[in-house]
């Protein structure tokens, strides 16, 4: 007899004293009435009996019981009965049962997804200005027209769905590519120099060159140009578009004092509940006030499921607050050389993501105030900057 068979057409558990347990296993097994063994305790034995065979177990032994057993009913009638006075109970089943009903109706989680430099915080808030949001009524929600404004209005988003499977809503996204947005500007323009250098090549696909190989260049200098005179289509301006890269020598440098000022925790901290329901938030915390001056924030959210299995709009959100203090703290000068490096590396990762190395020659200077890391850079990079042609 399974635990779900038990539980929805009832059962009977009937404890025996270990030493008539012999005595009752001869009652069931000479009349034929099916039972299993539900558990042991010291001093005493368990059987489960369906209803029936315990109706024929009373109807041998008669009104009391012969061998000192007991019976107790479980299963779903028995906890009706059971608890069927206690209207409250029954009533809060019933709220409960039409709330689920109810929130069947409303946004319980929204998902995102096709998204790559546009971020989640992005496209909720744009959600959020046309109505679309945690808790949104969806029979009452446009989600298309929702779509069409975001897109019109977006300019970086070149298609969007808001697909609802069952409380949740899937939003899609494709950005509109970098290159197609470009192409929509056709404005003329030129192609200056970024950096001073000497020209290695260049990749022209729009504008006529104003410069040659190996020629030297200065900032700010003319490289490709977008005025065109021809004999067949006369004087006429065009987008300059391509690549010039040059030889240059770059420059950076990472300055790091020896006094600081370091945030330390101080291991003081206060923690306040709250529970947010669909946008609304119930404050479970008596107090609200942070005694510290200067504290950082932590807010972990976590989502509530019923059973385990089913999701609900529900989060369960703790909001940490970490007091910490700012004090003067100096570096050594390995701490300080580090850091300089570490600062330094970042500046020539960024700056030189598509360069070619030539050589590269790093100085260290250091006085009692802190040190400094000094990098030359000698490399081949594209050194066009575009700059848009005046109407005037």
């Amino acid at each position: 007899m399974s635990k779900l068979t038990r539980f929805l057409f009832g059962a009977y558990t009937l404890c025996v004293p270990a030493e008539r347990v012999r005595d009752v296993f001869n009652v069931l097994i000479t009349n034929n009435i099916p039972f299993g063994k539900t558990g042991e305790k010291e001093g005493s034995f368990s059987f489960c009996l369906s209803p029936k065979g315990y109706r024929r177990y009373r109807k041998i032994c008669g009104e009391k019981f012969l061998f000192g057993e007991s019976a107790r009913e479980t299963g779903a009638f028995a906890i009706l009965c059971r608890y069927r006075l206690r209207f409250g109970m029954f009533a809060g089943i019933l709220l409960f049962a039409l709330s689920v009903f109810l929130s069947s109706l409303f946004v319980w989680d929204i998902n995102v997804s096709g998204n790559v430099s546009i971020t989640e915080a992005e496209i909720f808030e744009r959600l959020d200005a046309y109505g679309f949001r945690l808790g949104t009524f969806i029979p009452g929600a446009d989600t298309d027209e929702i779509c069409e404004r975001i897109i019109l209005e977006a300019g970086n988003i070149s298609f969007m769905k808001i697909n609802m499977r069952g409380t949740v809503a899937s939003v899609e996204i494709h950005e509109r590519k970098a290159d197609a947005a470009a192409e929509e500007d056709r404005s003329p323009s030129n192609l200056v120099a970024k950096y001073d250098g000497q020209i290695e090549r260049f990749e022209v696909s729009g504008g006529v060159p104003a410069v040659e190989y190996l020629q030297p260049v200065k900032k700010g200098e003319l490289l490709v140009s977008g005025a065109i005179d021809s004999n067949a289509l006369g004087y006429r301006l065009v987008q300059a578009r391509g690549k010039v890269f040059a030889r240059v020598t770059l420059t950076f440098e990472s300055v790091v004092p020896f006094e600081n000022t370091e945030k330390t925790y101080t291991g003081k901290e206060i923690s306040q509940k709250s529970i947010k329901f669909f946008s609304k938030s119930l404050n479970l915390s008596k107090n609200t006030i942070i005694p510290y001056e200067k504290y950082d924030t932590i807010v972990d959210e976590e989502k509530l499921y019923l059973f385990g299995i089913i999701e609900l709009p529900i989060y369960r959100v703790t909001v940490t607050y970490k007091e910490y203090e700012q004090a003067p703290h100096r570096l050594t000068r390995d701490q300080a050389y580090t850091r300089a490096q570490k600062a330094l590396s970042e500046q020539t990762e960024n700056a030189l993501a598509e360069a070619e190395i030539l050589s590269r020659k790093t100085v260290f200077s250091e006085n009692e105030t802190g040190l400094k890391l000094y990098t030359e850079v000698y490399c081949i990079i594209d050194i066009a900057e575009e700059v848009k042609i005046s109407a005037n």
